[in-house]
């Protein structure tokens, strides 16, 4: 019917008047263009988009540049080579006057260039390549300044070294060719990674010896012998007027080729020397002065410089402390921490910088503080979708708590229950708003929108977000307490709907066992590794990505939770849960998602519901497997008994490998390794402790369990409580005692006793940091730890 309403236009651009049926305007016509792509005729997309009468040069679509956007994709999908070299050649006709050049400037577009470079690399001919790296030459000649262009050489002489017909030699003139008239961008490091990882060893430390000479343009420099192949350290950059950008881009390439690709091999000194210039760097640069408002107060590019000073401490300390670069000590974290508060000063709406301290804070166990940074992100709408999992991921479990009010902020900002409700109700008023935004569309015309509206609809109905968080604000409920807003769980629990409160739409969302999509992004982290190894924020992670598996697994706990409610209400389950086998949700890939402690919660709290179910009156269980499952639950609190005894007045084992060293190994903080740990052993400790409480009752009807076992579940499970409250008071009490601060302080500036720094990074830092500044940031890190402990001690079972 589309196809025919497309016949119908008039060729003749002078009939003004088009039949009732023909195609009126361009959304009816990208209908037709959405038709032909899900049929994979994208040639005959090309051939509307070539005709007289819906041409690009139509009544209908006028030169439409997204229209022209769908001609080059549909040449690529059609892989109609020599056409699509034809037609990019044509829009990017060298220009021969002024008029032609800002004409050009909309047609200077990466995807015109895309397909310039996929048509020649397949059509595959050496003389296509010839002609097509001339045609690049000429535009740069007249367009010198063209990116794009620029970018289009190095990916087809790329190529060409990949597939072995260009010299790695060529590749390399064309990076330092790129670099010379980039170098002063931002973006040049970016832009270089990837082609830079097809050189070797040796070619890719004479680009960056390379690189470093590059500053000389900008920069005044002196002798030191502290670099391996650059024999000279910055000093001043302050009438650089491009505020140090070429030197951020040298340092860069630095950090990724010199430190991150030797790994193992890179030593204190080289790190050192690096985070140094680095610091210096940063002071050097000019910057504007610091307004009264915070809120003018713009990044700037040698921010950079703080970021990269940050990274380095953590990616590497690893390796001279204790020997494993994957393995990041939290006293460096500390210490990185500083530093980016520092940067805040200066500037305060920075995002990366933002986005890797709330990820330090949530690391170091600070979670009020993590919350607090969260908050100035500024996160809204699809933002909780792709960024908010920065903070919310296995927040429920490090920090389930309020904080105490931060005076102007909202209650999100340290409530992070009324933070993931906000979360929430995003996803529960999409659905509203979608639906309209639809119906809208229709009303319209606007088809293509349409489109995109009922796709995004359906990606955020099964995001694997919007299930995590509806399954850790109902955990927050359990160990911190706060509204469930219980009066709406059977309408959530009868229908899979959205209306009659936060709580039905919580619990449908939590029970769903449809799969999911993940639509998290990860770009907004600075990233400075080689494209073969993990990128830093994969480093920076709490634990496994979590994906599907944890979801099944944590839906598992909110099952025994609301079965024991039920019981302890004496509320008749119309739907007995589902019990699957511990091989079927904690496979041999559970690692891969979840951490050694959600395993091991996930397993013991699936005994625990059979043995609840069982309680129940459930006929699914069986006797011997509810003995066999109580056998389980008794080992687990002998485990977790010895694991949590306090050898005096010292924390326990447990504890212990999980937390901060502050001084000299006298005192200790927790991590988030802690608090996950301990909260995961509290919740099933709940549980069981609802359990016992309810197998104990006189007034029970159902399947009973022996008084004597019951008893002693109940008396080891306090006792498991009482020392898990006696670790955590243990704690609080390392972090009050005298000289803790000044230990923290010394921490920060002169480094841990595993690893002083030497002098000159020593004296770096005392030119950074301002001495009052680093005491109020190490005096709000201790407060957050006692915040922590003190919620942690304020669970009840």
């Amino acid at each position: 019917m589309v196809s025919k309403a497309a016949d119908s236009v008039p060729s003749d651009p002078k009939e003004l008047l088009s039949p009732p049926r023909a195609i009126q305007g361009p959304e009816e016509l990208l209908l037709l263009v959405k038709i032909y792509e899900s049929q994979g005729r994208h040639d005959e997309i090309v051939k509307i988009l070539d005709s007289e009468n819906l041409g690009l040069s139509s009544r209908v679509i006028q030169n439409d540049w997204s229209f022209v956007g769908v001609k080059l994709s549909s040449l690529e999908k059609a892989e109609m080579w020599m056409q699509g070299l034809s037609y990019a050649k044509e829009l990017l006709a060298i220009p021969t006057n002024e008029a032609e050049k800002k004409a050009l400037q909309e047609r200077d577009d990466w995807a015109v260039w895309k397909l310039l470079v996929i048509s020649t690399r397949n059509i595959n001919t050496q003389e296509t390549t010839i002609e097509t790296l001339k045609f690049i030459g000429d535009f740069l000649d007249v367009v010198p300044k063209s990116r794009n262009a620029r970018l289009a050489r190095l990916d087809l002489i790329h190529s060409g070294v990949l597939a072995g017909t260009s010299k790695t030699e060529d590749l390399v003139s064309t990076c330092q060719e790129y670099f010379d008239n980039n170098k002063n961008k931002l973006y040049c490091f970016g832009d270089l990674q990837l082609y830079l990882a097809a050189l070797g060893k040796e070619a890719v430390t004479k680009f960056v010896e390379y690189a470093s000479k590059g500053q000389e343009g900008n920069v005044r420099f002196i002798q030191c012998p502290c670099l391996r192949f650059q024999a000279d350290t910055l000093v001043k950059v302050k009438n650089d007027p491009f505020k140090g950008v070429t030197t951020i881009n040298a340092l860069k390439l630095e950090y990724c080729y010199e430190l991150s690709t030797n790994g193992t091999n890179v030593t204190k000194i080289q790190v050192e020397d690096f985070i140094s210039r680095c610091l210096q760097v940063y002071r050097e640069v000019d910057r504007p002065e610091r307004s009264s408002a915070p809120s003018t107060i713009e990044s700037q590019p040698s921010d950079d410089l703080c970021l990269l000073a940050a990274m380095s401490l953590i990616r590497f300390s690893g390796i001279w402390i204790s020997g494993n670069q994957d393995q990041i000590p939290d006293t460096i974290l500390i210490r990185a921490a500083a530093i980016l508060e520092r940067l805040l000063i200066d500037s305060p709406h920075n995002y990366q910088a933002l986005l890797l301290l709330v990820r330090i804070y949530l690391r170091l166990g600070a979670g009020s503080l993590a919350l607090k940074v969260f908050s100035k992100l500024s996160v809204k709408q699809m933002q909780f979708e792709t960024v908010a999992h920065n903070l919310f991921t296995r927040l429920a479990t490090i920090h389930p708590h309020s904080a105490p009010p931060i005076e102007g902020a909202e209650y999100k900002d340290f409530n992070p229950q009324s933070a993931f409700v906000q979360a929430l109700n995003f996803y529960r008023t999409a659905e509203v708003t979608t639906v309209r935004h639809r119906s809208n569309g229709l009303d319209l015309g606007s088809y293509v929108n349409i489109e995109g509206t009922i796709e995004l609809q359906r990606r955020l109905k099964y995001s694997v977000c919007r299930r995590m968080w509806a399954l850790d604000v109902r955990r927050m409920q359990r160990l911190a307490g706060g509204d469930p807003m219980g009066r709406y769980d059977e309408v959530g629990r009868c229908k899979n709907i959205t209306y009659g409160g936060l709580s039905a739409h919580t619990y449908s969302t939590a029970m769903d066992p449809s799969p999911v999509t993940d639509q998290r992004l990860f770009d907004a982290f600075m990233n400075c590794e080689p494209t073969n190894q993990p990128t830093f924020e994969e480093r920076m992670r709490l634990g496994p990505l979590p994906r599907e598996q944890w979801v099944m697994c944590t839906r598992v706990t909110d099952q025994l939770f609301s079965t024991l409610k039920n019981m302890t209400v004496q509320k008749p389950v119309s739907v007995e849960p589902n019990l699957p086998s511990p091989k079927d949700f904690v496979g041999s890939e559970a690692s891969s998602e979840m951490t050694s402690s959600e395993i091991e919660s996930a397993k013991i709290n699936l005994s625990l519901l059979k043995v609840a179910t069982f309680l129940n009156g459930s006929k699914s269980v069986a006797a011997e497997e509810v003995d066999s499952c109580l056998t389980q639950v008794e080992e687990w609190l002998c485990s977790k008994s010895k694991d949590l005894d306090m050898n005096g007045p010292k924390i326990s084992q447990l504890v212990s490998e999980t937390a901060v060293p502050l001084r000299r190994h006298e005192a200790s903080a927790p991590t988030w390794r802690s608090f996950h740990d301990l909260y995961l052993i509290m919740e099933s400790l709940k549980a069981l402790s609802l359990i016992t409480s309810i197998a104990s009752k006189k007034t029970t009807k159902a399947a009973k369990l022996p008084k004597d076992r019951i008893q002693r579940l109940a008396d080891s499970t306090r006792q498991v409580y009482e020392s898990l409250r006696a670790n955590a008071r243990a704690l609080k009490s390392a972090i009050s005692e005298p000289g803790v601060l000044g230990s923290l302080v010394d921490l920060v500036v002169g480094g841990s006793d595993d690893g002083e720094d030497g002098t000159q990074l020593r004296a770096e830092l005392d030119k950074t940091f301002d001495t009052a500044a680093v005491e109020m940031f190490c005096g709000e890190l201790m407060e957050s730890w006692e915040e922590g402990l003190d919620g942690l001690l304020r669970v009840s079972l």
